[in-house]
């Protein structure tokens, strides 16, 4: 059977390592601001020898997106971050690419470096495949408009490999090819800017009335008004098995500007599924405890999209994605003893019963309270700050390092 890659996002160092923690075999980074996730914490180009020996001594990859679609200036910008990675002697396996002059330059500066096409470009059938193959692209991301036969058809050609995105949020524009930012904000979506016009609540106004004091209509009877563009959230665990057997190479989650709670949470439910698929895909079953721990993060309501066949995919209600769970820590390590040392991102009470993401595989969520905490010197803390480095004491369950502390905001 097919073993697809699994793909996480990663907006910093510590959302690189948890991911690789909780099981995936890639992750994707953006470099500045040469990406479509600008806004993102990103990586600077020095960060990169770290990030890039790390996982290369863990056996997995990273990605580097320079999919802006950028004027003369951005791709002198562009030209310039080539040529400083070039430098570090130690380069990512691939970039993400949109724009043909951008490939024109990887391929120039860098062209031992695999080139994947961004899903912005949308590349719908097999001689557009085909035609990028010619170019140099080894990786296609394919747009999420397809369905699973169209997908299927397209990664059996085996003309290129193939990726698909499974999880996470979704734009209303085919592709992501939206100009609605620009018209409104000034910010434009791709070059990295985009202010999300679809998650705002819109109205409906007669273009004939000049006053001030207009009469404006909910398109919607709702007191809080409707999102007519608001996509829901994508999540694919119920049709994975098929998903898998279309051929493709690699499954995408979506998130660059998303919480290390978020990832972590995500990447280790879908590597889960995705090996007991693999193990059995006849015999497949969607846990429970994968669904409750999808809930636990971030997220809009959930479809299957055009995967799935989904006619109703616009969450019309609420543009936001509301988190359930709040991250206190992440061990650390393990002193002698069985003491975990924790990074302490949230401050909470001595006394808070938490609940522990375990980073070990196939190890379900399970609480966890300590009867006291000291700094590494040994001092007793009676409050428990934000951004120290503490010791639990007195757990009951031993602790792993990568193994995450987290307080349920809502009881699912």
């Amino acid at each position: 059977m097919n073993t697809p890659e699994l793909l996480a996002p990663a907006g910093d160092f510590a959302i690189a390592q948890m991911a690789f923690d909780h099981g995936a075999d890639a992750i994707y980074i953006g470099v500045g601001q040469l990406n479509l996730r600008a806004h993102s914490p990103n990586f600077a180009v020095d960060d990169l020898p770290e990030l890039l020996q790390t996982a290369a001594k863990r056996n997995k990859k990273v990605y580097v997106a320079l999919n802006i679609m950028p004027d003369d200036r951005r791709l002198n910008e562009v030209e310039s971050t080539l040529h400083s990675i070039k430098n570090l002697g130690v380069l990512p396996d691939a970039f993400i690419i949109s724009d043909p002059g951008v490939l024109l330059l990887c391929k120039k500066i860098l062209p031992q470096v695999a080139l994947h096409l961004s899903t912005q470009t949308g590349a719908c059938n097999s001689l557009s495949l085909l035609f990028w193959k010619s170019q140099g692209i080894s990786r296609i991301v394919l747009p999420r408009e397809l369905n699973l036969a169209q997908i299927s058809r397209l990664s059996q050609l085996k003309q290129v490999e193939t990726e698909i995105f499974v999880h996470g949020a979704m734009c209303v524009s085919i592709s992501g090819r939206c100009l609605l930012g620009a018209y409104l904000n000034g910010r434009h979506p791709n070059m990295g800017d985009c202010p999300q016009p679809c998650r705002f609540q819109y109205r409906i106004s007669s273009v004939e009335s000049s006053s001030q004091n207009d009469c404006h209509f909910d398109a919607e009877e709702d007191e809080n008004g409707v999102y007519l563009l608001n996509s829901k959230d994508l999540c694919t665990l119920t049709i994975l098995p098929a998903i898998i057997a279309t051929g493709v190479s690699s499954l995408k989650i979506e998130g660059r500007n998303k919480s290390i709670h978020y990832v972590a949470s995500v990447v280790k439910t879908y590597r889960e599924a995705l090996d007991e698929c693999l193990k059995d895909p006849q015999n497949y079953v969607v846990h429970k405890k994968w669904i409750d721990e999808l809930e636990k993060t971030e997220h809009r309501p959930y479809t299957t999209g055009f995967y799935g066949d989904d006619l109703i995919m616009q969450e019309v209600f609420s543009s936001k994605a509301a988190p359930n769970s709040r991250v206190l820590g992440i061990v650390k390590g393990v002193l002698e003893g069985g003491i975990p040392v924790i990074d302490v991102k949230n401050s909470f009470a001595v006394s808070n019963v938490l609940e522990v993401l375990p980073v070990r595989r196939f190890s379900s969520p399970f609480t966890i309270s300590f009867t006291h905490f000291t700094d590494l010197s040994g001092n007793l803390m009676q409050k428990i700050p934000s951004n120290r480095l503490l010791c639990g004491h007195g757990a009951s369950v031993r602790l792993y390092p990568g193994d995450m502390l987290r307080m349920l905001m809502n009881k699912q």
